[in-house]
């Protein structure tokens, strides 16, 4: 059970059949991208589609119009397409590893708790060994621990383990603005901005996983910005472990700072200062690590 098994992102497919879509012009010009419904007819997570539609806004072929809704601008070139227009999964493992990994960071399965295989399979409607292949790529991104005779743990993460994550993070995260504040459309600073003043209007009410899915969000879309997607598939399992700590873990006492903070980073990335915005990032890194092992100590 030790030996590491590679992924390819459910996302990057989701995101090609898109883009495909969009160069056959099977969606109008102007009109609206459902989300809800892309994932119910790919039988995939709202989240993986998000994820796909905010490379479609970073390449500048959607935007979003007055409702705050994505919309299709422009058809990319045919070239683009490197895949057909028809979606279909490798395997059910894709849509299990996307269903788990969304129930553990919505904190139905809790850091400690145990997944059983056989119970998850009849829930999710597949085979066990789906559940395994799963569940062993959740081990890879540091969600998830195999328990001989017992199944698989939500990992608890030890200060030390934030302390590391963070410590990468520091590092990277600056670096990916180097190239994502020249990078990034105004569409998608918007939409950071909107969502961010809404989360600072409403206080600590939110529930966790919504400010888990917009710090998810925040950070995710300024590292694709970067247009280095090496860099953004490292940064990817990182920020969501740490995420089990900051937003499930300890789910309140500075998510109203933390989007005060994202704000101030995205009023650097649209006036283009390089600067300020590597500065505001590594500050606001370092505070969510100072606040993660307070609270882990506490705790």
């Amino acid at each position: 059970m030790n030996k590491s098994i590679a992924r390819q992102s459910l996302a990057d497919k989701v995101y090609q059949h898109l883009v495909s879509q969009l160069a056959s012009q099977k969606l109008s010009l102007g009109g609206r991208i459902n989300a809800r419904k892309i994932a119910d007819d790919l039988k995939v997570s709202r989240t993986t589609v998000t994820k796909a539609i905010d490379r479609l806004k970073s390449a500048g072929w959607v935007k979003m119009d007055g409702g705050r809704h994505p919309v299709v601008a422009v058809y990319p070139p045919k070239l683009k397409v490197v895949e057909p227009a028809r979606f279909e999964f490798a395997h059910q493992s894709d849509s299990a590893y996307e269903r788990l990994l969304e129930r553990i960071l919505r904190g139905e399965f809790k850091p400690g708790d145990t997944i059983k295989e056989q119970r998850v399979a009849q829930s999710l409607g597949v085979n066990p060994s789906t559940i395994r292949r799963a569940a062993e790529w959740l081990r890879n991104d540091g969600l998830l621990e195999f328990l001989p005779r017992r199944g698989w743990q939500v990992s608890v993460v030890a200060a030390q383990d934030l302390r590391d994550v963070f410590q990468i993070r520091i590092l990277l995260e600056p670096l990916a603005l180097e190239t994502a504040v020249p990078r990034i459309s105004d569409d998608a600073i918007d939409a950071l901005e909107t969502e961010t003043q809404r989360l600072i209007d409403l206080g600590e009410r939110p529930g966790s996983f919504e400010r888990r899915d917009a710090d998810h969000r925040f950070h995710r879309t300024l590292a694709a910005a970067s247009g280095n997607p090496i860099l953004a598939a490292t940064l990817e399992p990182l920020i969501r472990r740490a995420l089990l700590v900051t937003t499930v873990g300890f789910p309140y006492g500075r998510s109203l700072r933390s989007y005060e903070e994202h704000r101030e980073i995205l009023a650097a990335v649209r006036r283009r200062d390089l600067g300020m915005a590597k500065r505001a990032m590594t500050e606001h890194l370092q505070n969510a690590l100072k606040f993660g092992i307070a609270m882990w100590e506490r705790k």
